[in-house]
């Protein structure tokens, strides 16, 4: 199966507790194979397998644990 990456900066992320909320949010998404997060840089990178899921749906989902502290739970 292919192998994607997604590379972006989450100007949201402000401190600690954002990169904590953005972890939870991207280790609960299944296809997620490995990911990265620099609180200096701001920058996430994320690798994924799995075409079901949108580069703009794992934004959305990071982004929204950062914004409101809450994970969103993604089911196969």
């Amino acid at each position: 199966m292919k192998r994607n990456a997604l590379k972006f900066k989450e100007d949201n992320i402000l401190c600690y507790r954002c990169v904590i909320n953005a972890s939870k949010a991207i280790s609960h998404i299944p296809t997620v194979e490995e990911f990265s997060i620099d609180i200096n840089t701001k920058v996430i990178e994320v690798i994924y397998k799995n075409n079901r899921i949108s580069k703009e749906e794992i934004r959305d989902i990071i982004n929204d644990s950062i914004t409101s502290g809450k994970v969103r739970i993604i089911l196969n």
